[in-house]
């Protein structure tokens, strides 16, 4: 997974040749005026498919998935879901163009930022009849990472006693989101202070970054340092089902969803201390560019 933080470049200067070898040849394939329409899709996506492969060994996240929404492209083409070759042939271009400015940015030192990519992502995306597509979907920060050791640790619990606290703050946690939305502003505090309870019966830094981070979305909210719209508010749906699936013994935590916690800690600005530990924990900051797209 590349951050700003960890990218070794040297994988990169290895294959750049041969990625930009096979985005010329995609887009050589697409500009084949030969009638064969299905055969230069065919081969404009092969082309795209060995790019992408080598965009991901290296460890690109972002940039790898702006052009594995545009093999999707192709892949409608081919299928006669899209049939418009010339928005396809010009989106492409654009596409391939800016994969090729962000690795000769990484090159010359820029740090990793995908979510410079997000216009030219969105324009793939809107192809597929998906045109406001979360900024999230290319926010990649390093989830090896993890929150710093508590300076008080709480009580060992043993598991029936945890699995009780956890059940008792689900409820809390879901009475709070029903206030909450209801325009209560005291039902984010009610969500914060079931999650404080969940986090605290988690004893190993892995199995509280999670919950850590979750703390600091709700800090977020209740600063109104980010818009509450749809997808905000399915976010803690989720966080939710996740305290249901701990409930269930499952502790496994969705690489997306971290992500797209993550996402709204780094663009909420300020929003108290624990956020601020949460963003600099993680790095956040270094991934986003200049007026980051944030919805």
């Amino acid at each position: 997974m590349s951050t700003t933080a960890t990218l070794d470049l040297g994988p990169l200067t290895w294959v750049k040749g041969e990625i930009d070898l096979a985005l010329d040849r995609a887009l050589e394939a697409l500009a084949r005026d030969d009638g064969d329409a299905a055969a230069a899709l065919q081969s404009a996506r092969t082309h795209l498919h060995q790019a992408r492969g080598a965009l991901s060994i290296v460890g690109l996240d972002g940039v790898t998935r702006l052009a594995e929404a545009l093999e999707q492209v192709f892949d409608a083409a081919e299928e006669g879901r899209i049939s418009d070759g010339a928005a396809i042939a010009e989106t492409a271009r654009r596409a391939t163009g800016a994969i090729r400015r962000h690795l000769d940015e990484l090159l010359a030192g820029r740090p990793d930022q995908p979510l410079r990519l997000l216009p030219d992502y969105r324009a793939v995306m809107a192809l597929l009849g998906n045109a406001e597509a979360p900024a999230a979907d290319l926010f990649y920060p390093d989830l090896t990472l993890r929150p710093p050791r508590r300076e008080h640790e709480p009580p060992a619990l043993t598991p029936s006693e945890a699995a009780a606290r956890i059940k008792a703050a689900r409820m809390g946690f879901q009475r709070g989101m029903l206030k909450w939305l209801k325009q209560d502003p005291l039902g984010v505090k009610d969500m914060r202070d079931a999650l404080a309870i969940v986090e605290a019966t988690q004893g190993s830094t892995s199995a509280r970054a999670f919950w850590w981070a979750a703390l600091a979305f709700l800090d977020a909210i209740a600063a109104e340092a980010i818009p509450v719209d749809p997808r905000v508010r399915h976010l803690c749906t989720r966080i939710d089902t996740q305290i249901r699936k701990l409930l269930e013994g499952a502790r496994t935590i969705a690489e997306r969803l971290m992500r797209d916690t993550l996402y709204y800690v780094a663009i909420a600005g300020p929003a108290g201390d624990h956020a601020a530990s949460v963003r600099a924990a993680y790095r956040l900051d270094q991934l986003l560019p200049p007026a980051a797209g944030t919805a």
